[in-house]
This record gives structure tokens, C-alpha cells and sequence, in this order.
């Protein structure tokens, strides 16, 4: 499996600007995890921002700005992965267990949150 970074990044703002606070519904695995990988990438890219003499202040600053506005899509998305595989949102609570859950595939028919996220 490759990875897609066209898709991954319309993942990324499709989260970001249409499901700012929705913790309804479902999401699929790889959606998920094409999130996370640009979320870290931006907070890579203002940690090394960070350390550039005299301006790594507001490099630092902007980026824990980011990371505050990213928070609440991250909490939505990760529910709403909890919810592809039929567990309750309140699992991403649960330290390590969470990302082992993450990595689950989705159950392939509609439950009780809703229809497969693929046909959807």
C-alpha cells in the first residue's frame, strides 16, 4: 500500500473545516491515520521551526497555537474511528489500548453509529 498525500492532506482539511466538532459518525482507518500523519508532520515542522535562533519564540508560540486549534478535530476524528469499530468514543480515554483499537479494521456493515464510512 502506498501512501497518498493528495488524499491524506484532503483528509487533513476536510476534518479541519467541515468536521471541526463532529463526534458523530464513523471513519475509516485509513482516513485516520492520513490525519495523524499531516497533524505530526505540522507539529514536526513547528518543533524544528523552534529552534531557529531569535524567531523560534514565535515558531513556538504559533505552533502550540496550532496544536490548541487541532485538538477538538483530533478528538472528533478519534472518535469517530472508535465508532468504525463499533466501541464507544469514551475508549479513546483508555492509554495504549486506544491506538491498538485505532489499528483495527472497521466492521464491514452498518452498526449502531451509522453506515460503512467507504459507502457512505
Amino acid at each position: 500500500m502506498t501512501y497518498d498525500f493528495n488524499h491524506a492532506l484532503t483528509v487533513f482539511v476536510d476534518t479541519v473545516m467541515k468536521q471541526y466538532a463532529d463526534f458523530e459518525g464513523r471513519t475509516s482507518r485509513r482516513d485516520f491515520w492520513h490525519y495523524v500523519s499531516i497533524a505530526v508532520l505540522i507539529a514536526l515542522g513547528f518543533n524544528i521551526l523552534s529552534m531557529i535562533p531569535y524567531l523560534g519564540a514565535i515558531f513556538s508560540l504559533v505552533g502550540l497555537l496550532v496544536s490548541v486549534a487541532l485538538l477538538v478535530p483530533g478528538i472528533g476524528i478519534s472518535i469517530r474511528r472508535m465508532h468504525d469499530i463499533d466501541q464507544s468514543g469514551l475508549m479513546v480515554l483508555i492509554p495504549i489500548y486506544n491506538i491498538y483499537l485505532a489499528c483495527q479494521p472497521g466492521t464491514t456493515r452498518t452498526n449502531r453509529f451509522g453506515p460503512e464510512p467507504r459507502k457512505a
